[in-house]
């Protein structure tokens, strides 16, 4: 489900970008142009973390934004944006990739998470994404841990 969700369209790859918010804007940009969120989901994700604080970083190196499904979600959706030099979503955490989550219900989105745990939980495989110079190159190594991907 994972590479459903996470395709050329949908993975930016930029060099630095001036704070978190930015980030969330910038990583949101696809999934709000695809019409699968409204600008309100946006705002909600950045409301939840200013109030409260950067729970969305999961693993070092990676946020994972999300926010209410009634907040604006339009279809179940997923966004990333790569960035070359870190930005800060808190003292020392430090994030190169913001993973964008936008689900319709409580749980239509699991198998995506439970394929990008399969690629958070191996440290080396999120360097190997952060080098990445190209959305192909991303795909490729998501689609090694893709469930689909994996049982064909």
């Amino acid at each position: 489900m994972l590479t459903e969700l996470l395709n050329k369209d949908t993975i930016q790859i930029a060099n630095e970008v001036d704070n978190w918010q930015d980030a969330i804007r910038l990583a949101s940009a696809p999934l709000l142009q695809q019409n699968k969120i409204e600008n309100r989901y946006i705002q909600a994700m950045i409301h939840s973390i200013e109030e409260h604080g950067p729970y969305v970083v999961l693993t070092p190196k990676v946020a994972i934004p999300h926010a209410r499904p009634t907040e604006g979600v339009k279809a179940l959706s997923m966004s990333l944006l790569s960035l070359q030099k870190p930005v800060l979503f808190g003292p020392d955490k430090p994030v190169f990739l913001i993973f964008v989550l936008a689900a319709t219900d409580s749980e239509s989105h699991l198998q995506a998470l439970i394929d990008l745990t399969q690629v958070l939980y191996e440290p080396t495989q999120i360097d190997n994404i952060i080098a990445c110079q190209h959305s192909d190159d991303i795909l490729k190594n998501l689609k090694q841990y893709s469930t689909e991907e994996r049982k064909s």
